[in-house]
């Protein structure tokens, strides 16, 4: 009997009653959809569902509907609540189907999860492999002990298979791509990066960005850096696996003709680990003629002259670049193998070469104090960015900042089976204090925080005046509040 699998991604969580802000992406990632095409490609029957903005009640319709006798649920910690929540709807319609989770947090918890939750199999950390390998042990082809890196529980206790050295893949490029003709439908439900970045694409054609438009690439796995805050290096590895300039330019052509898109965004930690390499991807685009545009994310020791010439040559629009902090001191807390010199050198480049870049701050980690604020603040006023981004530091199962914080007794496991969303490390500090360290930040330049200042009492002089007219206009005092308005002392201090 051929089974049918589906995968599926859980709906968003909104965490803003906790104060969180709402982050979307402009486009899907890459992880269930590799799963998928590696199915596909051995001849599974496979469906994918992609739940992000979707009703509980049409959820419930589709598995009804779908049958499966395997269901693989994607499950970050962000998002676990959800992924829980759809696990007891599948128990509630189909009590009987095989549910296997996967993961960042099923990863890092998984003795929780299957203590606590009625999951059959859990696929621990890279999973195309361990999947299809899976599903071949539950076919009866091969052991189920046979498979490596999946937890699970017989006979009363948690069983996990050991890992071999094949536990990480080592031939990237032998991975189908992710996405499919039968998979554009779902880019639809996202934003578009116009509403997400709308300065860093405002000189792009708006067709090329638009709603459903956009597309990750990944070019490589693993990391060999292991910052504090990050999990990268124990789901990926610490070894850095990349995938050939000629593979890689070989999915985007295969989008940009199939499917028309026109914008990438390179979701790797860090795109240009090898310069060298990022130019030869760069080459490789522009020898093709494949008129793109296309982001990335990387580091600022990974930065050089020749580098930001390629990137922009061959469609970069802009890049962000892991800055954190600019204090040498917290820098080496969080181990993040970084230099303040390193990044006043990388943002002297990309200016040079007119590439737009924006660092990526934080502020809370552990030892933050004003003083390290301050470097911080010194060094946004050397290097000048346009634009920033400031994260107040977060605690996540999976990196060496939950151990310390676990240590401290900020944090205990089972805060996991909670609805909250992963906690702001304010061991040290109040969230308010966060707050103010990101405001001093943002508005490290006075100038331009004056300008704001003017510009928002001109909206809300606008909106005033607006309202004024709006309401009164049809009334005898219409006539002398507007010879009046200018010498209202509470508009006239707007």
């Amino acid at each position: 009997m051929t089974l049918k699998i589906l995968l599926l991604n859980p709906p968003f969580v909104d965490h803003s009653q906790y104060g969180k802000p709402v982050l979307l992406s402009p486009c899907p990632g890459t992880g269930l959809s590799y799963l998928y095409s590696c199915l596909k490609k051995h001849d599974y029957n496979c469906k994918i569902y992609d739940f992000l903005f979707d009703s509980w009640e049409y959820i419930e319709s589709v598995i009804r509907e779908e049958n499966a006798d395997i269901i693989g649920i994607t499950c970050l910690t962000e998002g676990r609540y959800n992924a829980f929540k759809l696990l007891s709807l599948i128990r509630k319609v189909k009590k009987n189907t095989i549910v296997i989770f996967g993961g960042h947090h099923s990863t890092y918890m998984y003795k929780q999860l299957l203590n606590h939750y009625d999951i059959d199999y859990i696929v621990l950390g890279e999973g195309e492999r361990k999947l299809l390998d899976l599903i071949r042990a539950i076919e009866g082809e091969i052991p189920l002990e046979s498979v490596e890196g999946i937890a699970y529980i017989e006979d009363g206790r948690i069983i996990e298979n050991s890992i071999k050295e094949n536990y990480f893949i080592k031939d990237l490029d032998a991975l189908p791509f992710p996405f499919s003709k039968d998979q554009v439908e779902i880019f639809k439900k996202y934003p578009s990066i116009q509403q997400i970045r709308p300065q860093q694409v405002k000189n792009i054609p708006p067709e090329t960005c638009e709603n459903g438009r956009i597309v990750s690439i990944v070019t490589s796995r693993g990391c060999p850096f292991n910052c504090q805050f990050c999990s990268s290096t124990l789901f990926w590895g610490i070894k850095w696996r990349f995938r050939s300039p000629k593979n890689i330019v070989d999915e985007i052509e295969f989008y940009y003709k199939k499917f028309g898109f026109r914008y990438f965004n390179f979701a790797d930690d860090a795109f240009t680990i090898i310069p060298e390499r990022s130019i030869e991807i760069c080459k490789e685009i522009i020898s093709r003629n494949l008129k793109i545009f296309f982001d990335c994310t990387t580091r600022a020791d990974r930065i050089s002259d020749d580098l930001v010439k390629w990137l922009k040559k061959a469609g970069c629009l802009f890049t962000a670049i892991g800055v954190e902090s600019g204090s040498k001191k917290i820098l080496k807390t969080i181990n993040k193998k970084l230099t303040p010199e390193s990044v006043i050198k990388a943002f002297s480049i990309l200016k040079k070469n007119k590439l737009h870049a924006y660092p990526l701050l934080m502020v809370g980690n552990p030892g933050e104090t004003d003083g390290t604020i301050n470097k911080t603040i010194i060094l946004m006023k050397i290097i000048k960015p346009t634009s920033l981004a400031v994260s107040k530091t977060m605690v996540f199962p999976g990196t060496e900042l939950y151990k310390h914080a676990k240590a401290q007794g900020f944090i205990e496991d089972n805060y996991w089976l909670t609805s909250k969303p992963p906690p702001y490390y304010t061991y040290e500090h109040s969230l308010k204090t966060f707050f103010k360290w990101v405001f001093k930040i943002v508005n490290y330049d006075k100038n331009k925080y004056q300008l704001r200042i003017l510009k928002l009492q001109q909206i809300i002089r606008k909106i005033l005046r607006k309202t004024y007219f709006l309401t009164l206009r049809k009334t005898k005092l219409a006539p002398i509040i507007k010879r009046n308005f200018k010498k209202l002392p509470y508009i006239r201090k707007f």
